[in-house]
This record gives C-alpha cells, structure tokens and sequence, in this order.
C-alpha cells in the first residue's frame, strides 16, 4: 500500500509500506542506530563498536527500537 504526502511548500511524495504499515502492532521509531559491516552483518551503533569495527562498516542507519526495522530496509521502495 502505497501512501501520498503532500508538504507544504507543494511538493508531494509518496512511500511504499508494502503492506508492511497495516500489519504492525506498533508505530516504530528512530531511537536505535546500526552499523552495517562488510560482510552484511548489522551492529549496534556503539562507541565500543565503532572502535572495534572501524575497519568493516560500510555504512549506518537509524532503526526502531521496538522490532529493530531499520530505516534503510525501506530504501529500495522509496
């Protein structure tokens, strides 16, 4: 399901939950943060791991800390 948003200086844009969104049983939020490491492998963003896998992150993300979706798994529908 895919849903429209309008902002206000007119643009709009949409997201596709993918039906995802209605079959949640919680409203998740951005309060955790993932390291993603080389070999695909996901980590909390810590300072202990940041020093520990410096050399294997590839790249990072905001994450729910509810059910741990992070904000880059929706990055291919949006």
């Amino acid at each position: 399901m895919c849903e429209i948003i309008k902002f206000g200086d007119g643009s709009t844009a949409f997201v596709c939950y993918c039906g995802n969104k209605k079959n949640k049983d919680h409203e998740c939020n951005s309060d955790e943060s993932i390291l993603i490491l080389s070999n695909g492998e996901r980590i909390n963003d810590t300072p202990k791991n940041r020093k520990k896998h410096w050399h294997e992150v590839t790249g990072g993300s905001v994450a729910c800390s509810i059910c741990g979706r992070a904000a880059i798994d929706d990055a291919p529908y949006l």
